[in-house]
């Protein structure tokens, strides 16, 4: 009898699980965007544009290895942007790392807790506008990588709730 109301319960629970953990797509009519590939400079070019003229930046990238990029967000928080960055502990710790040195310009950082990585590679530019894709931010991939990167005008409220959740979720 043990055994029957397992085998009944077991698949209700499983498809319980399925349901559960089901999320609707969120959809948008884009009417625009650039694409940008790597190697080479445009992905860097342009993101660095971005961070030059926002307010407001949430950034979730694995690596920030970039000295521009990182010099590029220093600027922009000392000009007073609100800016925090959600990154990967172990490439953290790298040796190319800008991470310590964002932190020491009085950058808020957060490292992943509760995810293996942390591989997302977007940002957020005013709650609006957002850039993601391959595209590491790194001197590697500007000389040797097989990359890309897109700029949208569409999700920023979708990636802004990401982001807040790994905020919430790397906190120290």
């Amino acid at each position: 009898m043990k055994d029957r109301i397992i085998l009944l319960i077991l698949p209700a629970l499983v498809l319980l699980g399925f349901w559960m953990g089901r999320r609707e797509p969120v959809r948008y009519e884009i009417t625009g965007g650039e694409v940008y590939f790597a190697p080479g400079p445009e992905c860097e070019e342009h993101i660095i544009a971005e961070i030059n003229k926002a307010n407001k930046i949430d950034i979730a990238v694995y690596s920030i290895t970039s000295v521009p990029v990182a010099k590029s967000i220093i600027s922009a928080h000392k000009r007073g942007a609100k800016i925090r960055i959600a990154t990967d502990r172990t490439m953290a710790g790298n040796k190319y790392s800008q991470v310590d040195e964002l932190a020491a310009a009085g950058i808020p950082v957060r490292k992943n807790k509760g995810h293996r990585q942390q591989h997302n590679k977007f940002a957020v530019f005013d709650g609006k506008r957002i850039v993601t894709g391959s595209y590491n931010w790194t001197k590697n991939a500007i000389q040797q990588n097989a990359e890309n990167c897109i700029f949208l005008d569409a999700f920023g409220p979708t990636y802004s709730e990401r982001f807040e959740y790994l905020w919430d979720l790397y906190k120290q």
